[in-house]
This record gives structure tokens, sequence and C-alpha cells, in this order.
């Protein structure tokens, strides 16, 4: 099975000059801060029409101070998130385990406003590749 990769859902920098660079992205690009922190800034590329935009996840530009060293509770630097339907996470997961990638999960915490579970490997370069997808689970209220 094929990935169903939708398009982009993040894309993760590693930069120099992170206010230099937010300015450059907002004047020049027009793109909107989601959420500044002082070593990091999501910046708001587009709507997303998929499942993640459905509940408010934009297609995003990360930009991360090069000296920060997040943990994996916050994202991974030089990173390509792809967004996948949820239907396909767990066939994903065997996919690609069955090629002996090391993988590594993460669902999105209850602060943010869309609720997400990603999975996360490497290309041959060491790259991090995401493949995030809308938890349809998460939005049921508790019962």
């Amino acid at each position: 099975m094929k990935p169903g990769i939708m398009h982009f859902a993040e894309i993760g920098l590693r930069v120099k000059d992170l206010s230099s660079m937010v300015e450059f992205y907002q004047d020049l690009l027009g793109l909107e801060i989601e959420l500044a922190e002082p070593d990091y800034v999501f910046l708001k590329v587009g709507d997303l029409q998929s499942p993640l935009g459905s509940v408010d996840h934009p297609q995003m530009l990360v930009l991360f101070g090069r000296a920060f060293e997040p943990d994996s509770s916050v994202s991974t630097l030089d990173h390509l998130a792809f967004e996948i339907p949820s239907s396909d996470y767990d066939e994903q997961w065997k996919r690609l385990e069955a090629k002996g990638f090391e993988l590594r999960e993460r669902s999105w915490p209850e602060t943010l406003p869309w609720r997400a579970r990603s999975l996360f490997f490497s290309d041959p370069e060491g790259n991090t590749i995401e493949f995030i997808a809308h938890d349809p689970e998460a939005d049921e209220p508790s019962r």
C-alpha cells in the first residue's frame, strides 16, 4: 500500500535569525503567525481542504531558531509533514515497520484546536518525515 499523501501539512526549517525570518515571511509572503514562542514560530500558509483542515489545522511553515533543541513534545526540526487519511494510519505504520524504519508516534495535545496523530521516521539522509492524520476519535466527547 502506497501512502495516500494528500498534501504538505507542515514544513519545519531551522534558521539563524528567527526574528528577521519571521519578518521576511510575514512582510513578503503575507503569512500569519499562528503561534509564537521565543525559539520558534508557526506561520499559517493557508487553509487545508482536508480532515485536518476541517478541525482548524492550517498548512504551516514552522521556523525554529538554530540553537533551539526541542523535545519531541514540541516538534522536530528540518522536517516535512504530509497529511494522510486517518483510515490509512495503522496500515502505514505496519508498512513502514515492515520496511525496517524506526518509528516514533505522537498525539497532539488538548491545548490545540485540532486533534491528530503523527508518525515520524527518517529518510536516508536523516531528515524527519511526518505522516499526520486527523484523529476523529479525539473529537468525540468523553462519555
